[in-house]
C-alpha cells in the first residue's frame, strides 16, 4: 500500500479553482439539459410504453454524462474545510444557481410521467421492456399527487437556496469559527464537543458550560435561521398537500408513513430502557445524579490510544475478514486523499460521507484518537463502501435511501467494536460494553427524542408563526429529559444545544439512525451465526436505490414489516444493560 494521505485531495475533482474544466463542465450540463428540453418538451412521449421507453433510455444517457461533473461539489467541499473561505462560498452559490436553472429545464420529464392516468399506469408498469424502470416509475406515480406545476417546481428549486441553503450555510459558518478557551488554549468547538467524553469530570463540566455559553451567545442567529427554514417548509408542505411535517421526508426516504409513525411511537414508549441505562451510568460514575455534560462520559480508561494509523490498521483487518473488495475500497480512499482526518479551526464539525454519481467519494472526519473516533471512521467508511458498490447500479438507482444508508454505516461500526474487544482486559470489556450500549442509546432513543422535538417545533412554529430562541431551548430541554430520565439533570441552558444539532436542519432525518441501528444489529447477528451471510450483506450494499428499503431487507431475510422485529431489537438493548449491571457488580470503575 502507498502512503496514507490525511487531507482531502480535491484535485481528484479539479486541478484548481481556475481549472478551465470547471466552466467546461458547467456549460456541458447546461447544453445537455437545454438540448434535451428542446427535443422532447411538449411532445407526447407518454402516449405509449414504447415512446416512454425511448425517452427514458435517452434520459439515462444524459444522467450518465452529468454524473461526471462536480463544479458545485468542489467549492462546497472547500467551504467545509475552511468556513472563512468567503470566495468559495460565493462561487458555490453562483454555480449552484446555474446548475439548478439547467436541471429545471428537464424537470418536465418526471412531471409529465406523473400525469399518466391511474387506469393506464399498470400498462406501463407491466410492459416487459420497461422492467428496468419499473421501480422508478412506481415512485413517480406514488409522488404524483404532491407535484406542483412545472413553473412552481422550478421556482421552489431556485428559492430553496436563499430560503433554506444560505441560512444553513450562514449558521454553520458562524458555528465553525467558534473556539473554546481552556487552560490557555483555543480549542475548535467541534474538537471540544468530540473530546468531552474523555475529559476529567472537572474539565468536561467546565468546557460544557463554556460550549453552552457560546451556543447561547449565537442563538439569535439560529433563532432566525430555524424560523426561516421551518416556515419555508411549512409553505411548501401546504402548497404540495403534505398532511404532516414529516410526510415529505418519510415519502422521500421511500418508507411507509404509518409504519414509521408506529416505529417512533414504539421507541418513545420504551424510553424507560434509556432511563435504566442512565441510572446505571450515573452509578458507575460514582454519582447519584449526573449533569448533561456527563451523558457520554467514560467510566474508565481503555488504555489503547486509537490514533489514526492504529485505527486504519484495525479497520483494514476487519474489512479483509469480511470482503476483500471492502479493503480495496478503503485503501484506495487512504492513498488518493479521499479522507480528511483531523479537526482544525474553521473546519465543519462531526463527520460525513459524500458521494455523487461516478465521481470520487469523500469522507470527512474530526479524529481525536479515541475509541469513538475509531468507530466513526468505521461508520463513515460503511457509507463510503455502500456508495462505491451502488455505483454499479444504473444512474437512476445509484442514490440510495437514507433509511438503508444508516444500516450500512452502523453495521461496519459494530464490526470494529468487536475488533476492539480482542485486545483488552476484562475490566476494559466492561467499559467497552458500557460504551457500546451508550452508543445504542444515543443512536436509537436520543434520535427519536430529537424526532419528537422536531415535530413539536414544527407544529408550534406552524401554529404561532415563529418562536423565540428561549422557547426553542426550553423545548429542546423537555425532549432531552424525556429520554434521559431522572438520573440526568437537564437545565434550560442545556437546551441551547439545538444551535449545534445540525440534524434538525435536515427535517426528520434522525429517525433513520434508530431504524438503521436496530436493523444493523439483526444483520450483525446473522453474520455472526453464519459468515457466509456476508454475501447477502454485499447484495444489500450493492442494491443502491433499486427497491424500497423494506424490500431490500426482505430480499436478504430481514422482515421489518412487523412491530415485533423492532420490539425485539429494543429488548436486545435492554438485555445488554442487564448484562452490564451483572458484570459491573463489585467493580470499582475509575472516574
Amino acid at each position: 500500500m502507498k502512503s496514507i494521505k490525511t487531507k482531502w485531495d480535491l484535485q481528484l475533482l479539479y486541478k484548481s479553482d481556475s481549472d478551465p474544466k470547471i466552466e467546461k463542465d458547467l456549460r456541458l450540463i447546461e447544453q445537455l439539459c437545454e438540448s434535451f428540453a428542446k427535443k422532447h418538451k411538449g411532445k407526447q412521449f407518454t402516449k405509449t410504453p414504447q415512446t416512454l421507453l425511448k425517452i427514458l433510455d435517452e434520459s439515462e444517457k444524459l444522467n450518465e454524462l452529468m454524473d461526471s461533473c462536480a463544479p458545485s461539489h468542489y467549492f462546497h467541499f472547500k467551504t467545509d474545510l475552511d468556513s472563512s473561505d468567503d470566495k468559495s462560498f460565493a462561487i458555490s452559490t453562483k454555480y449552484g444557481q446555474r446548475l439548478t436553472e439547467a436541471s429545471n429545464k428537464i424537470k418536465f420529464l418526471g412531471l409529465e410521467i406523473a400525469k399518466i392516468p391511474l387506469n393506464k399506469q399498470k400498462t406501463f408498469l407491466n410492459y416487459p421492456a420497461l422492467k428496468p424502470y419499473k421501480y422508478l416509475l412506481s415512485q413517480i406515480f406514488i409522488n404524483a399527487k404532491y407535484n406542483l406545476s412545472e413553473g412552481e417546481e422550478q421556482l421552489e428549486d431556485l428559492l430553496s437556496q436563499p430560503g433554506y441553503g444560505m441560512w444553513i450555510d450562514a449558521q454553520e459558518k458562524l458555528l465553525n469559527q467558534q473556539v473554546i478557551k481552556h487552560k490557555g488554549k483555543d480549542i475548535p468547538i467541534a474538537k471540544a464537543m468530540a473530546s468531552l467524553s474523555d475529559m476529567s469530570k472537572k474539565d468536561r463540566r467546565e468546557i460544557h458550560k463554556k460550549i453552552t455559553a457560546i451556543l447561547k451567545s449565537i442563538s439569535h442567529v439560529a433563532e432566525g435561521e430555524l424560523n426561516a427554514i421551518y416556515n419555508f417548509k411549512k409553505i411548501m408542505d401546504k402548497r404540495r398537500g403534505y398532511k404532516k411535517p414529516y410526510s415529505a421526508t418519510i415519502l422521500g426516504y421511500e418508507n411507509d408513513e404509518e409504519a414509521i409513525e408506529k416505529f417512533v411511537s414504539l421507541v418513545s414508549k420504551h424510553f424507560h430502557i434509556a432511563h435504566r441505562f442512565y441510572r446505571l451510568h450515573a452509578k458507575l460514575l460514582g454519582e447519584k445524579k449526573i449533569f448533561l455534560a456527563d451523558r457520554g462520559a467514560k467510566i474508565g480508561e481503555i488504555k489503547i490510544k486509537f490514533d489514526f494509523p492504529r485505527s486504519v490498521n484495525m479497520l483494514q483487518s476487519v474489512l479483509a475478514g469480511v470482503d476483500k473488495e471492502y479493503l480495496n475500497i478503503f485503501n484506495k480512499f487512504l492513498e488518493n486523499g479521499q479522507i480528511d482526518v483531523y479537526p482544525k479551526k474553521g473546519k465543519t464539525g462531526g463527520a460525513y460521507c459524500s458521494g455523487y454519481g461516478k465521481l470520487p467519494t469523500f469522507v470527512l472526519l474530526n479524529h481525536v484518537d479515541t475509541v469513538r473516533s475509531l468507530e466513526t471512521l468505521a461508520h463513515e467508511m460503511g457509507h463510503a463502501i455502500h456508495t462505491e458498490l451502488s455505483k454499479n447500479q444504473p444512474s437512476r438507482y445509484r442514490d440510495y435511501s437514507i433509511a438503508t444508508a444508516e444500516v450500512a454505516s452502523t453495521f461496519f461500526e459494530q464490526l470494529i467494536s468487536e475488533e476492539v474487544e480482542k485486545n483488552i482486559s476484562k475490566r476494559e470489556l466492561i467499559i467497552l460494553l458500557h460504551n457500546r450500549i451508550l452508543g445504542d442509546i444515543s443512536t436509537i432513543f436520543r434520535q427519536i427524542a430529537c424526532f419528537n422535538f422536531e415535530l413539536e417545533l414544527h407544529e408550534n412554529i406552524r401554529k404561532d408563526g415563529q418562536l423565540s430562541k428561549e422557547i426553542i431551548a426550553k423545548l429542546m430541554s423537555k425532549h432531552l429529559k424525556s429520554y434521559l430520565g431522572s438520573a440526568v439533570e437537564v437545565t434550560d441552558e442545556d437546551g441551547y444545544f439545538y444551535v449545534y444539532w445540525s440534524h434538525i436542519r435536515r427535517f426528520f432525518y434522525v429517525y433513520t439512525y434508530a431504524y438503521g441501528q436496530i436493523i444493523s444489529r439483526a444483520l450483525f447477528e446473522k453474520w455472526k451465526e453464519d459468515p457466509s451471510y456476508a454475501n447477502k450483506i454485499k447484495q444489500f450494499l450493492s442494491a443502491g436505490g433499486s427497491m424500497k428499503p423494506e424490500d431490500i431487507f426482505k430480499s436478504i431475510g430481514i422482515d421489518t414489516s412487523n412491530d415485533s422485529f423492532f420490539e425485539a431489537g429494543l429488548k436486545g438493548v435492554e438485555k445488554d444493560i442487564v448484562k452490564l449491571e451483572k458484570l459491573a457488580k463489585g467493580f470499582k470503575i475509575s472516574k
